[in-house]
């Protein structure tokens, strides 16, 4: 359980970097072509990695339909982000992507049998009702917000999907698996006008989409193969707390008062959920284990 925290709390401080790219990149480029970029890059990148280490891509046969499905999950998620982020605030739109982990948790619970103690409940509460304070829905809901929140249903979905299918593959051959089929799914859409324009500057954004969300893709899918979804739900929203700097520093958007009572929020959640007596984990121990446990992990299937 403490590796998978550790893991996802290290994804989620990478994590707003891959939405700042993707935001820079909506002024001029559709979420459809940003998101086939953001994928096919981070496939070729892992891609490189297999071939040079020699490290097989082992996808069981009874998952491959399983693996089309959750990539479909994934890509339809971060789609949505991406176009949310082209037209709302960068804190706003990760802010309704955060119903994930509330989602993730309840499939798990309810379809999955996973447990949820009182302290996993109470924190996951506690971060949902901080992310719910900086979102702040209006009496209209416009239309990034609703596709913020699509996103998050979807990727809770994909989540908890993950969750299931842990013992069907390793991490690295899910993560060059779902980026190359993923960025075949939306490939059509994102070519649909033709090949776009793009500038040396985007070019740069896109190589650094892909080499970070290869990274990030890569720790949520071994997070999640590592610890129940319900353990995680609460860290996922240390998302957040990463996101506010990277919108003041780049888009300098700064947070409100509610914004910040919003972020107490979601810490105290994660706080309590570490108290449960079926976790037993420390956030900070587990981002100190993470090279070792990863060395360790690569150098034994190679």
């Amino acid at each position: 359980m403490r590796i998978g925290v550790g893991i996802l709390v290290a994804a989620m401080a990478l994590t707003p970097l891959t939405d700042g790219f993707s935001k820079a990149l909506g002024t001029d480029q559709t979420a459809f072509f940003i998101c086939f970029s953001r994928y096919f890059v981070a496939g070729l990148i892992s891609l490189g990695i297999a071939v040079v280490f020699r490290k097989p891509i082992e996808i069981p046969h009874h998952d491959r339909l399983g693996q089309v499905f959750r990539t479909g999950l994934m890509m339809g998620a971060m789609t949505a982000l991406i176009f949310a982020l082209s037209i709302v605030p960068l804190a706003k739109a990760v802010g309704g992507f955060l119903i994930a982990p509330v989602v993730a948790s309840l499939i798990s619970v309810l379809l999955y049998k996973e447990k949820m103690d009182g302290y996993r409940f109470a924190g996951a509460v506690l971060s949902f009702a901080g992310a719910y304070v900086i979102l702040r829905p209006e009496g209209s809901m416009e239309l990034g917000t609703f596709m913020a929140l699509l996103g998050g249903f979807l990727l809770g979905a994909y989540l908890a999907t993950t969750r299931r299918a842990s013992a069907c593959g390793d991490a690295f051959s899910t993560l060059v698996v779902q980026c190359i089929l993923g960025s075949a799914m939306v490939a059509p859409l994102a070519f649909w006008g033709g090949l776009p324009s793009i500038s040396p500057q985007n070019i740069i954004y896109i190589v650094a989409l892909g080499v970070v969300s290869a990274i990030c893709h890569f720790l949520t899918v071994a997070a999640y193969n590592r610890a129940d979804a319900s353990v995680l739900a609460p860290f996922f929203y240390f998302n957040i707390v990463f996101a506010i700097p990277v919108g003041y520093f780049w888009f300098h958007e700064l947070p409100t008062q509610m914004t910040l009572i919003g972020l107490a929020g979601i810490t105290s959640g994660g706080v309590v959920a570490m108290l449960s007596t079926n976790a037993h984990v420390n956030p900070f121990t587990g981002i100190f284990a993470i090279p070792w446990q990863f060395v360790k992990n690569f150098s034994l299937k190679t």
